[in-house]
């Protein structure tokens, strides 16, 4: 029986790999900003000599493209028309600064690297170009401030196009959140904290995030406690929420006095009849019944009759 070959170190067994460029490492992730400038920078071994380095840019759905290459007669461009123009320099023989990035720039870039005397490494850089996060929108707002609490709400929210994170820390980040007098929003940019005036002493950070840019904002709980005048204070909506009652109640108190004018107007029963008054005194008259023809001495009393009455007016 033969012996068995003793297995090689791991150094050694890489060198083949090395030889044919067969050694494809995962894409190291790099951010960008949106108008700024990134540096690919290889890892090389201790007492790698480059001969010569080529970089290749794809974005994905087109063609890989050799944009830059460094040899013996120094740095050089394929095509200086291509989408990157005068954006683009080495330092050193091998790393590559992206200036002026726009979003088109997120892709992979691929680093082919001939070191003396035979090898080649191939390294590649997945870029991402991200806009700039602005400054976020803020608000505090002071529900209530006793002797023993102070209830307030903290709101911080991205004001950017793209997606942001939003978190929360204590004393300018040295401390996490708590959970006993914290409440937090589900999607993270409100929080509701309850104080005691021992703890209001602090500071609370919010930072608007994407993964190559941030913006921190800090809240002074002091200061906004303190603005309830240390007794019993509202926030501006209890203040409106307090108005709408009291006009309700106004309001519903004319009615109720309006109804009840109409109702006692409707009633007859109610409303007091004026005496009557005289009128100047005018003649009276009385009707006198004429009977058939007089006959006889039937004559004489009506015509007596007449006069009396005339008389007495």
């Amino acid at each position: 029986m033969l012996p068995l070959p003793h297995p090689l170190p791991p150094a050694w067994t890489a060198v083949p790999e090395l030889l044919f460029g067969q050694v494809r490492a995962q894409p190291q992730q790099v951010s960008g900003v949106l108008g700024g400038s990134v540096l690919l920078s290889p890892v090389l071994p201790p007492g790698s000599r480059v001969k010569e380095i080529e970089w290749s840019f794809s974005s994905g759905a087109g063609a890989t493209i050799q944009v830059a290459e460094f040899g013996p007669g120094g740095f050089e461009r394929p095509d200086p028309q291509d989408r990157f123009k005068q954006r683009l320099e080495m330092p050193n023989a091998t790393a590559l600064r992206i200036g002026a990035l726009e979003l088109g720039d997120s892709g992979v870039y691929g680093a082919r690297i001939k070191l003396h005397p035979a090898l080649v490494e191939d390294q590649s850089f997945n870029l991402s170009v991200y806009e700039s996060v602005p400054r976020p929108r803020t608000h505090s707002q002071l529900l209530a401030s006793t002797l023993e609490w102070c209830n307030l709400t903290l709101q911080c929210q991205g004001t950017g196009k793209g997606a942001v994170n939003v978190t929360w820390r204590r004393d300018n980040g040295r401390q996490e959140l708590g959970t006993d007098r914290s409440q937090l929003s589900p999607d993270g940019t409100t929080l509701r904290l309850a104080l005691q005036p021992g703890t209001a002493n602090a500071t609370y950070t919010c930072t608007v995030s994407n993964p190559a840019d941030q913006k921190v904002v800090p809240f002074d709980l002091q200061s906004i406690c303190r603005s309830g005048g240390g007794q019993v204070s509202f926030s501006k909506s209890g203040y409106i929420v307090l108005t709408l009652i009291l006009l309700a109640v106004s309001l519903g108190g004319a009615f109720w006095c309006w109804r009840l004018n109409s109702e006692k107007s409707a009633d007859p029963a109610a409303t007091p009849t004026a005496p009557a008054e005289e009128s100047p005194q005018e003649p009276q008259y009385t009707e006198i019944v004429h009977r058939s023809p007089p006959e006889g001495n039937d004559q004489a009393p009506a015509a007596l009759e007449h006069q009396d009455v005339t008389e007495g007016l």
